[in-house]
């Protein structure tokens, strides 16, 4: 399976960023690169994601970059190794990156760092999966259309009418345990699929309509996520703003 991939990160409304992004296996957003792009092969498990640092807990740019970087080099060693990964080993993934976490908090004295996090998992000779937990969004364009591959945890998914920006659900943040939703399929991701990962900056600001006719005119994933946070910005966006832009391209 071929693609190509682009990230883009910016501050947006908030005086720094907390949020960070793995595109491939390059890091950017809080721990310091603008943007990243990939094209190749999928021929070892590419993790595309978005963590959104929690602005009302401590170190939230800490928390957001220390996830990605765990995810990280979980991929090199798979990569290494020849490893592939179901949900469960997916769900023990993000359990130890939240359980270091915590534990990492404890140790600086920030012990409510947290992090969503959101994104797909492409591999070679096995199913691919997304996986979520918090309100970072993974969604997917198929023969033109959108749709909301993740599901928000935040407490207006509970209680209708309630605050969306309280999150139920996260990596770190003090909480017990995470639960991280995920599906695996070999139908998830098929070629001509367009994947966007994507912070609460940019869904809050930019509708699905909108999101879905910037994946249909993409020609450039870079470009393509560059302009989605872009837009979100001149839409006023009161947050940090990344999006990740996956496409599958046709043999």
């Amino acid at each position: 399976m071929k693609l190509t991939a682009g990230a883009y990160s910016d501050k947006g409304g908030r005086p720094h960023n907390e949020d960070a992004f793995l595109c491939a296996l390059r890091t950017g957003g809080s721990v310091g690169e603008t943007s990243a792009e990939f094209s190749g092969l999928v021929d070892i498990p590419l993790f595309f994601l978005v963590a959104d640092g929690m602005g009302g807990h401590d170190a939230g740019d800490a928390a957001s970059a220390f996830v990605v970087e765990n995810i990280r080099q979980t991929a090199r060693n798979a990569a290494n190794e020849k490893r592939v990964f179901d949900e469960a080993a997916l769900e023990a993934l993000v359990k130890s990156v939240h359980a270091a976490l915590l534990k990492e908090g404890k140790e600086k004295g920030t012990p409510n760092m947290g992090s969503t996090l959101t994104g797909i998992l492409l591999q070679k000779d096995a199913p691919c999966g997304f996986f979520n937990a918090g309100d970072s969004r993974v969604y997917r364009l198929r023969n033109g259309f959108i749709q909301q591959l993740s599901r928000d945890d935040s407490l207006s998914g509970i209680i209708p009418g309630a605050a969306k920006n309280i999150i139920t659900n996260a990596v770190g943040a003090g909480l017990p345990d995470v639960s991280i939703a995920s599906r695996f399929s070999s139908a998830i991701a098929v070629a001509g699929d367009i994947f966007l990962m994507c912070s609460d900056g940019v869904h809050g600001f930019v509708s699905d309509d909108d999101l879905e006719k910037f994946l249909v005119k993409t020609s450039s994933p870079p470009e393509t996520a560059k302009r989605i946070v872009e837009v979100a910005i001149a839409h006023n966006s009161d947050d940090n703003c990344t999006a990740v832009v996956v496409r599958l391209n046709e043999e």
